[in-house]
C-alpha cells in the first residue's frame, strides 16, 4: 500500500517569482490522483519537490503504513545522445542493479530485464541503441526502469508524451494496474477522458492549488456521464 501524502503550508519560488502559492492539502493513499492546469503553471514543480529534487517552502510528509520506500519518478520525456552506444537492455540492466553493470549478466538477471521489457512492449528492441529509439520508446523504457523498483508510490509527468495509440493503451493499463495494487499515484495528465473516467481525485493547479475534488466536483455530473456512456458505447 502506498502513502499518503500532507502538504502543509507547501509554497513554491524561484528567485524572486512565486511559482506555487501556499496550500495545504491531503491526498489519500492508495489513490490515483490527477494534476491538470495550463502549461507553466507549476505541475511539474510539484512533483519534483514532493521527491526533493526542487526546494520549496513548507513541509511535505509521506505517510507510509509501512516501511518507507522510494518513490518511482517519470519524469516528462528524456533525450539521450544519439552517439551513446549502450543498448537498452544494458541501460536498464545499469539502472536496477548495484554492482557493475558490465559484468557478466546471470541467467536470473537476463529473464528479469526480458520481463521488464515485455511489460512495456520492448522486448523486441532489447539491443538497439539508447540513440536510435523514438520518444515513446524511450518514455516506455523509462517505465520500465521504475517498474523495476516495485515501488508503491509514483509520480508521474505526463508519462503518454510521445506513445503512440497503441503504446498509451499499455501504459494506461500499467497505471490501473498499479492502482488496482494499492499504490499511490500522482500523475499530471491532460486528457480530461482519461481524467474524467479513471481519477479518484483531480487537482487543478494554476499558480498555486485552483480547486481540487473529485472528477464530477471538477468536471460537473454530466461531463462524467457523458465519457461513462461513451465507455459503454465502445
Amino acid at each position: 500500500m502506498g502513502p499518503a501524502i500532507t502538504l502543509d503550508n507547501y509554497s513554491l519560488s524561484i528567485g524572486e517569482n512565486t511559482l506555487l502559492n501556499p496550500f495545504d492539502l491531503t491526498l489519500e493513499a492508495s489513490k490515483l490522483h490527477l494534476l491538470t492546469g495550463p502549461n507553466g503553471a507549476g505541475k511539474s514543480s510539484l512533483l519534483k519537490s514532493i521527491i526533493g529534487l526542487m526546494p520549496h517552502s513548507g513541509d511535505i510528509y509521506l505517510n507510509w503504513p509501512e516501511q518507507a520506500q522510494i518513490p518511482a519518478y517519470i519524469p516528462q520525456l528524456a533525450s539521450f545522445d544519439a552517439a551513446l552506444p549502450i543498448t537498452i537492455e544494458d541501460y536498464l540492466h545499469a539502472s536496477i542493479q548495484t554492482r557493475a553493470f558490465f559484468l557478466k549478466k546471470s541467467k536470473q538477471q537476463k529473464q528479469r530485464l526480458q520481463q521488464l521489457l515485455a511489460e512495456v512492449g520492448l522486448e523486441d528492441k532489447a539491443q538497439r541503441k539508447l540513440g536510435q529509439l523514438s520518444g515513446g520508446e524511450r518514455q516506455r523504457l523509462l517505465f520500465a526502469r521504475a517498474l523495476a523498483q516495485k515501488s508503491t508510490f509514483w509520480l508521474l509527468d505526463e508519462p503518454m508524451t510521445g506513445l503512440d495509440q497503441k503504446a498509451q493503451k499499455q501504459i494506461e493499463r500499467m497505471i490501473l494496474n498499479l492502482k488496482e495494487q494499492g499504490c499511490t499515484l500522482l500523475m499530471v495528465h491532460h486528457d480530461q477522458h482519461f481524467v474524467q473516467q479513471h481519477a479518484d481525485h483531480v487537482l487543478v493547479i494554476n499558480n498555486g492549488l485552483e480547486k481540487h475534488g473529485s472528477p464530477e466536483q471538477i468536471y460537473g455530473q454530466q461531463a462524467s456521464r457523458q465519457t461513462s456512456e461513451e465507455e459503454v458505447s465502445l
